[in-house]
């Protein structure tokens, strides 16, 4: 019988998730440390929208660890932040 816990295998390809955006194994292992029950698509999506922003893989992951609520905001609500940022001039990771 399977030991409890979270599936390998979902792991595994949240992890090949993150790697193909840009973050290293031991990046995206510790963001999937952060908010450990956020469904994997939310996930990707928060980053995404980081990313998006001009953020780079080590600096996103920063604001999250710092942050870690970020990741339970709707998508939809931080891109509309992120949009106000933009038009604001604050892009490109600045």
């Amino acid at each position: 019988p399977a030991a409890p816990g979270p599936c390998p295998r979902r792991g595994g390809g949240e992890v090949a998730a993150l790697r193909a955006m840009g973050f290293s194994q031991e990046q995206a292992r510790r963001l999937l440390g952060l908010q450990p029950r956020l469904g994997p698509e939310r996930r990707e999506a928060v980053v995404a929208q980081l990313l998006l922003l001009g953020l780079s893989a080590e600096a996103s992951l920063a604001l999250l660890e710092r942050s870690p609520a970020l990741l339970r905001l709707p998508p939809e609500r931080l891109g509309e932040r992120a949009e106000k940022l933009r038009r604001l001039g604050l892009d490109g990771g600045r």
